[in-house]
């Protein structure tokens, strides 16, 4: 296959922005397509789709759809990327929401969340209707596999926040569970996405797998690395305080390698810390200086450092284009990010 016909994207750019404006052009088209399906005759419905919509999200998952087509081919229909990409970013959009009730959370991104602004009865309904119309709009694009994909993209994620609840306020998770968990919630999602990319530009099936097991293993490192990043990242950064996850009770990969490996008094502190909703900022320093002397967070970044080998190995068996090397330079991104 020819690459002269590929645009390559500005040296001068981050990684995660090289990346996003390679794909620029599509990300408009779906953009445009989000905004015309989130209409409703009910106002507040609409009112909430509005408000999720503008809320200042990434697109990263529709450009992952975008980048996947455009690594197997240079001339994809925009037009399905634009269905499909506004598809996956509406399923996002409902978990999104679905998630913030069942949380409780009244802030995301320093704005705040639709229920916090509509009531947690019209959030959930709300939700439901954006994972209808993500539905609907991939019945428009018709391909039996990519409607099969996102389905069960949709089913895995609601599983894994079933085990995430379940797990929450246990500090006794088994690395597994909790490497399960992350690959229900975040990993098949990016998987799916890289997929679904490759099923709209008419990829064989050893891209197709490439790409696939590429989206896995860099969302597998996504979240290891946001999780490290609730511990040491800048608040001012991140848009959330440190310690969330240790005052809301959930056993990420920093606080379980340190209970394996505190002694007993640094244990019981940990302990005692997790899940109290009360902890001041005192004590959720003391705790991430326990977590800091047992060099867990270096060793948690060692893992996410994995999966990103992982997938930039999987890279080699795709054509050698720019698409292919913002790929490569999104998985270096990744660990490195500070938000």
């Amino acid at each position: 296959m020819s690459t002269t016909t590929f645009i390559s994207p500005s040296p001068t750019l981050t990684p995660a922005t090289s990346f996003m404006e390679f794909v620029q052009d599509d990300l408009e088209a779906i953009e445009e397509r989000l905004n015309r399906e989130i209409t409703s005759d009910v106002r507040e419905v609409a009112a909430l789709s509005g408000h999720v919509l503008n809320a200042g999200g990434k697109r990263l998952r529709p450009a992952m759809v975008a980048l996947s087509a455009r690594a197997v081919s240079c001339s994809p229909s925009q037009e399905r990327l634009a269905m499909v990409g506004a598809a996956v970013e509406l399923v996002h959009m409902a978990t999104l929401v679905h998630d913030d009730v069942v949380d409780n959370t009244a802030t995301r991104r320093g704005q705040k969340t639709a229920n916090a602004v509509f009531g947690n009865g019209v959030a959930v309904l709300s939700g439901d209707f954006l994972l209808a119309r993500a539905m609907r709009l991939l019945t428009t694009d018709g391909e039996v596999a990519i409607i099969r994909a996102v389905s069960d993209i949709t089913i895995e994620m609601s599983e894994g926040e079933v085990l995430e609840i379940l797990a929450t306020g246990d500090p006794a998770i088994s690395r597994e569970r909790y490497f399960e968990i992350l690959r229900k919630k975040t990993a098949v999602f990016v998987e799916g996405c890289c997929r679904c990319g490759a099923m709209v530009a008419g990829a064989g099936r050893s891209h197709a797998d490439a790409l696939g097991r590429y989206g896995y293993h860099l969302g597998m490192a996504f979240q290891i690395a946001d999780d490290l990043l609730d511990y040491n990242g800048d608040p001012s950064v991140t848009g959330k305080p440190v310690g969330s996850d240790l005052r809301d009770g959930r056993a990420t990969l920093p606080f379980l390698l340190a209970l394996e490996s505190a002694p007993a008094k640094e244990r019981d502190k940990l302990l005692a810390s997790f899940g109290n909703a009360s902890l001041t900022d005192t004590h959720v320093s003391d705790a991430v200086q326990i977590l800091a002397s047992l060099d867990v967070f270096e060793r948690t970044r060692d893992e996410a450092r994995l999966h990103v080998e992982k997938a930039a190995g999987t890279l080699d068996a795709l054509p050698d284009t720019p698409a292919r090397a913002c790929f490569a330079s999104l998985t270096d991104y990744v660990v490195a990010r500070d938000r």
